[in-house]
């Protein structure tokens, strides 16, 4: 016992010391990249100059290193396994002041990712992976010099325009910050490679059983990342972030040729978080079960207009599609024929202290709020993209909106930032919709409602829709798996369209009926106003939510994580129509997988 207790306690000190010791390396090499930064930085500050033209009045500097594992698994089989180590760097460069510079403003003719093809890039521009002092200043110095060149033709272009025109909005183009050191450092979790190939290779193998399925797919990927900040203001951070998820996806055909879907996701913080393989297996199984029954089931006959009910992950889905992009500040930019006006999630611009939800609802933003429910929530972090520590923000108040989410980038009706720059432009967090307690009602009492509802308006049914499709999702892995067979008829617009997958018609003896073929037609910002009661429980759905400011314009992410917390919602009316479209054929001859041998 004695000789154990003493390797044990052998154990601990070296362990104790390695951890010390590989930290103080990576402090080291921390400070070895703020120097290069730094050091180049100034450097430009002083010395960057085109005759006739202005010097910068401010830089900044963001280097990203991260690692994206990937797993998929095809019916048992690994298909790919991917695990690159990338370095990024984007260089943000203003000529002008404050009040006026190269920003706000989109030419056209020129990318945002660097003036050419044949040029050098200054936006998430790849750079070596084994980085040293004078990799990092020789790769800032050819950036910055690019983002220079560019900005300052920018800046003249804007000029121009304004000579001609007139422009009634005065608001100033960016927002002056003290400095300010921050750090937001944590271990990075390892990643079992061995056991996640295991978890896909099973879970995919239970797709076999189902021979009508025409693809399934089961992947797993894992994103670590640390980025160091600095901008010419004095401002400066270091963070880590990391999310892991899994996705299981399988498509089929109904028998008159109907394409038909299913999936299930989950998006966790770190890769212990991921739910075991025995849970992992069931759900593959619900899905594949719910698709087989989906296929032999009946379609919607005509469009539907009446109330309905969204129900858990649709709930919270139909929130973060079609109410939540509207809750940031967006700001129309300049362009040389004027104002380019656009409808894309800009309803709540200049609608603030105007009511936008029932007087019993409020929405909160809680960035910096890491669980829910026991749940790990995707969308937290404590440091925004500008260096700015995330704020929690009252959005909504007893029904009525009360401020927006917003970066160092000023709109007429938000002038201060609340710490949500993400990915290029301001972007939303966690986002918690809250409710009083006369209008919570359990899910039993929802559905009598609904009923009565119908009963009134002599419907012969309501609507209840229990799951839809998530974007990203249906954007990449069911594009990815069948390319054009399925309907993607999101975003905004007077008639926009949400595709659904599990919608049950609910009869006045409460009966339920499994249909096909329906998507959500119509559904605004405005429509979030006519709900009449919602569940007494939520549904946390961590997501990955498309860019609201465009990447095209921001030089940012597609995607980011994100998070809301949403209980189940009765809408006093809406409308679900049938899926009108040309159907593939069907295979002409059975899956071989049929065939006993």
């Amino acid at each position: 016992m004695r000789r154990n207790s003493g390797n044990n306690i052998t154990k601990i000190v070296f362990i104790i010391i390695l951890f010390f010791s590989s930290r103080a390396f990576l402090f080291t090499q921390d400070n070895e990249i703020f120097r290069a930064m730094q050091d180049e930085l100034q450097r430009s500050m002083n010395e960057l100059k085109i005759e006739n033209l202005q010097k910068p009045y401010y830089i900044e500097y963001t280097l990203k290193i991260k690692q994206s594992h990937e797993i998929k698994s095809f019916l048992g089989s690994i298909t790919e396994k991917t695990s690159p180590k990338i370095a990024n760097l984007s260089v943000g460069v203003r000529v002008g002041d404050y009040k006026f510079d190269n920003t706000n403003f989109f030419d056209f003719g020129m990318s945002f990712f660097g003036s050419g093809d044949e040029e050098e890039s200054f936006r998430n521009r790849r750079i070596p992976i084994e980085l040293d002092y004078k990799t990092i200043r020789r790769e800032l110095w050819l950036a910055t010099d690019a983002a220079y060149k560019q900005v300052s033709e920018t800046f003249a272009k804007k000029q121009s325009v304004l000579k001609t025109r007139l422009i009634n909005d005065t608001t100033h183009d960016f927002i002056r910050l003290e400095p300010e050191k921050l750090s937001d450092i944590k271990k990075i979790p390892e990643f079992d490679s061995k056991k996640f190939e295991n978890y896909v290779k099973r879970i995919s193998n239970i797709f076999k059983r189902y021979p009508e399925f025409t693809s399934s797919i089961a992947l797993v990927e894992y994103i670590p990342e640390t980025t160091y900040y600095i901008n010419s203001e004095g401002r400066q951070y270091i963070k880590t972030d990391f999310y892991a998820g899994i996705e299981l996806a399988v498509t089929t055909q109904a028998d008159d040729g109907m394409p038909l879907s299913s999936f299930y996701t989950c998006i966790l913080k770190e890769p212990n978080d991921i739910p075991s393989l025995d849970s992992l297996e069931r759900a593959a199984k619900a899905i594949a079960d719910n698709l087989q029954q989906l296929r032999m089931q009946k379609t919607l006959e005509e469009a539907y207009s009446g109330p309905i009910i969204f129900e858990g992950q649709a709930a919270a889905e139909i929130f973060a599609q079609v109410f939540a992009p509207n809750l940031v500040t967006q700001r129309e930019p300049l362009t040389e024929t004027g104002k380019q006006t656009s409808d894309r999630f800009m309803a709540f611009q200049t609608k603030i202290g105007g009511r936008v939800l029932p007087e019993f609802l409020s929405l909160k933003a809680t960035p910096t709020k890491e669980k829910a429910y026991g749940v790990p929530l995707v969308g937290s972090y404590k440091i925004d993209d500008d260096g700015v520590l995330a704020q929690d923000v009252e959005l909504v108040k007893d029904g009525f909106l009360k401020n927006l989410l917003s970066s160092r980038v000023p709109t007429k009706r938000v002038r201060t930032t609340n710490g949500h720059q993400r990915g290029g432009a301001a972007m939303i967090s966690v986002l918690e919709l809250e409710s009083d307690e006369k209008h919570s009602l359990t899910r039993s009492e929802l559905k009598n409602k609904l009923i009565q509802l119908c009963k009134d308006r002599e419907l012969p049914f309501g609507i209840i829709v229990r799951r839809m499709f998530n974007q990203n999702v249906q954007l990449t892995t069911l594009f990815q798996l069948n390319p054009g067979d399925f309907s993607f008829s999101f975003g905004g617009g007077s008639q926009p369209k949400q595709p659904l997958i599990e919608v049950y018609k609910v009869y006045p003896d409460g009966k339920e009926e499994l249909i096909r073929g329906c998507e959500a037609k119509g559904f605004t910002q405005q429509t979030f106003k006519d709900i009449l009661n919602v569940g007494k429980e939520k549904y946390v759905l961590n997501y990955l939510a498309p860019a609201i400011t465009s990447p095209f314009m921001s030089g940012g992410s597609q995607y980011l994580a994100s998070t809301v917390i949403v209980p189940d919602l009765l809408f006093e009316d809406g409308e679900i129509t049938p899926v009108e479209q040309d159907f593939p054929k069907p295979p002409i001859i059975k899956n071989p997988l049929t065939e006993k041998k």
